[in-house]
């Protein structure tokens, strides 16, 4: 059958995306993972699905509401994308299920065992009675169904345990018990002749049901596992028509917000239990009804213990601190000799906080400039600012509302900067401010000197810790001078700003990488050298794509590290033969992003906020750097090249969007980006 165009020229991002998932549950197959490190990436999988679930399954259901016909952007129907994403996550979800019991089985091996409620003897039972009438009995509110009492709407993402009591006349009893969120989910037993054992919470509560319910004198008791995943009704601007968003929201106005997307329950449950159910909580046929494992909720396995374990998990990694920051008698005074490249999570994140704090104290910084679209909670950053606003300087930060999941906690500390002195914005009208900058202001006799950051990731301490990230500190004025005028933008929004340096979305983002690939097109042309090396967490914008399809036609040599999803299809002849993709999915999660053009022998490196997707290029504020101190330009080829020549984590794209681990014909030495990385930057410092 012959391909329609979308096929032959992308792949579908839906199912990219669960191909990036598939190279996550990867690295919970491969025995070269230490044991509860593959136990935490099963947790990491769990947790990208049901975030997949709440967004983008939620977005072609919403589309599907109002056009049976819709296509997206990239030209694929939404009807056969569902349906494709509904068979590919059913043989993820088997291939999860054997590796999660193959994970179990290996672990029992090395001694750690799950125990269930029926496993339990009188000593273990006591312990275990104990800690529920402790901790958990206080935190526990079943809700008893009945004609006068309706289902409850469960809450998105948490375990439930729907029960039943039955009598001895043929009566029975339906309730709902929450599972509380804020409890552990594992309850580590007493150790027992050097075997560790864990429970689940849920089977905390299995033992205890005959007393939570004693009052019925029921003959038996059984609990099942329910989980709902809601509609998030959030970003419906990766892959939509404007037009159609348009339609989708007058749509979603005629019906409840936050419907079911996916209700996955215990397949031991009875079908009649399962079918009361389900009518109680008025689950749309659109829905996806998944019979599940006893256990729901397994992205909490990220946080599984390591039961003092450390071969078990991966070596020690601490932070580094940055050779030029360690013995500066002020972060500013080394900035000011010359560009830092602060590269986390191999370097302490601390040095932007204690940027932020030196300028919170230093009497000659008038104004501190930045914006926010995560932070952590009791965020150190907060805390400098707040320190700094209470000091007399001019605090000016942009805080975005729209930032998904954080929505609440954003509004949270906005409301705390402003109750320190600091002028606070909430984001620009509609464009998402999602660039990572910090400008510092100091006069000193006179003189002004700008101090400034541009970063790829958030200002989020914990995040910082696992994400892999680069914050760029510099005083050049080429730099610096540009981010004062896009702070100017933030407060006038109506005034227009030139960037001769800054590629700023939604202004020069895609214009100026157009122009640079052009530029390379132009080379290879005329039969001179022409490359490019990209390093993304996503590319999906249909122009892009298509212009590195003209690149690769022209004979420019491009090689691309995309984390997550990538549309564009590599390696293909007549397309994209010149193109080739890796993906890298490891002990860090990589989302810095930048890009390095041949430039007729003199390399244009760049460092950006923006990955290739069409709300990065045209309905965000996204900011893209110069990288123009010569070394720090050198460290970033050195690491795409680690990057590259990974062959323990690395995946190979290939035309169809599957993943291939790459090979080499002598295995040894094994290169692993992220070690390596971390060793060379620890020998700088030591």
């Amino acid at each position: 059958m012959r391909k329609a165009p979308a096929e032959r020229h992308f792949i579908n991002r839906e199912l990219s995306w669960l191909s990036f998932n598939e190279r996550v549950l990867q690295e919970a197959q491969v025995a070269r993972t230490p044991l509860i490190e593959r136990v935490r990436f099963l947790g990491i999988f769990s947790n990208n699905l049901d975030e997949f679930y709440r967004v983008r399954v939620a977005n072609l259901q919403r589309v599907l509401m109002v056009d049976k016909k819709a296509k997206t952007t990239l030209g694929f129907a939404y009807d056969e994308t569902l349906s494709q994403v509904v068979t590919r996550i059913e043989g993820l979800r088997r291939q999860y299920d054997k590796t999660f019991h193959e994970v179990i089985a290996a672990l029992e091996r090395e001694n750690i065992r799950f125990v269930r409620e029926d496993e339990l003897d009188d000593d273990d039972a006591e312990f275990v009675s104990a800690y529920f009438r402790r901790a958990v009995r206080p935190e526990l509110v079943p809700i008893m169904l009945g004609r006068k009492v309706k289902m409850p709407q469960l809450i998105d993402g948490d375990g439930y345990l729907a029960v039943r009591l039955t009598f001895e006349e043929d009566k029975e009893k339906l309730a709902v018990i929450h599972i509380p969120r804020h409890l552990d989910r594992f309850l580590t037993l007493p150790e027992r002749v050097g075997a560790q054992r864990v429970m689940f919470l849920e089977d905390v509560i299995r033992h205890a049901l005959p007393k939570i319910f004693r009052l019925f004198e029921a003959a038996s008791v059984e609990a099942y596992a329910l989980k709902a995943t809601r509609d998030a009704d959030l970003d419906m601007d990766d892959d939509v028509a404007r037009s159609m968003m348009n339609r989708v929201e007058r749509g979603l106005k005629k019906r409840k917000q936050g419907e079911y997307v996916r209700l996955i329950h215990d397949r031991d449950m009875p079908e009649d239990m399962l079918a009361g159910l389900l009518k109680k909580m008025k689950v749309p046929s659109a829905a996806s009804v998944v019979a599940g494992d006893r256990y729901h909720n397994r992205r909490d396995l990220m946080g599984f213990p390591d039961f003092g374990r450390a071969d078990l998990v991966y070596p020690a990694q601490p932070p580094i601190t940055h050779p030029w920051l360690r013995n500066a008698p002020s972060v500013m005074r080394a900035i000011e000799e010359g560009d830092v490249l602060v590269h986390c999570p191999y370097h302490k994140f601390v040095h932007v906080v204690d940027f932020l704090r030196e300028a919170a104290i230093d009497p000659h910084v008038t104004t501190i400039q930045i914006n926010l679209y995560r932070v952590a909670k009791n965020s150190q950053v907060i805390n400098a600012l707040v320190n700094a606003a209470r000091n007399g300087k001019r605090v000016e930060v942009i805080v975005e509302l729209a930032a998904r999941f954080d929505e609440k906690h954003n509004l949270k500390v906005a409301n705390m900067l402003q109750e320190a002195g600091a002028i606070v914005r909430i984001g620009i009208p509609n464009l998402k401010v999602h660039c990572k900058i910090i400008l510092v202001t100091r006069r000193q006799k006179g003189k002004v000197r700008r101090f400034g950051h541009v970063g790829t990731g958030n200002f989020h301490e914990r995040n910082a810790g696992i994400y892999e990230d680069l914050s760029l500190f510099t005083a050049n004025p080429k730099i610096t001078g540009e981010l004062a005028k896009l702070f100017d933008f933030f407060e006038n929004s109506f005034e227009r700003k030139v960037y001769r340096n800054l590629f700023v979305s939604p202004f020069s983002t895609r214009r100026r990488f157009t122009k640079l690939i052009d530029d390379e097109i132009a080379r290879a042309e005329a039969g001179k050298e022409a490359w490019m090396d990209l390093k993304l967490n996503n590319i999906v914008d249909v122009g892009m794509i298509e212009k590195l399809y003209a690149a690769s036609q022209a004979g420019v040599k491009v090689r691309m590290v995309v984390r997550g999803i990538c549309a564009l299809r590599p390696g293909v002849p007549g397309l994209s033969e010149n193109i080739e993709v890796r993906s890298i999915v490891g002990r860090f999660l990589e989302h810095s992003r930048f890009m390095r053009f041949c430039n007729g022998g003199k390399p244009l490196t760049y460092l950006s906020s923006a990955d290739w997707m069409t709300r990065n290029l045209d309905r965000r504020v996204e900011v893209t750097a110069p990288v123009l101190d010569a070394d720090i330009a050198n460290d970033l080829r050195v690491h795409f090249e680690r990057m590259w020549d990974d062959n323990t984590h690395a995946r190979v794209i290939q035309p169809d969007g599957t993943n291939a681990w790459v090979t080499s014909e002598d295995v040894a030495p094994l290169v692993q980006a992220q070690q390596d990385l971390y060793l060379e930057l620890k020998g700088r410092s030591d």
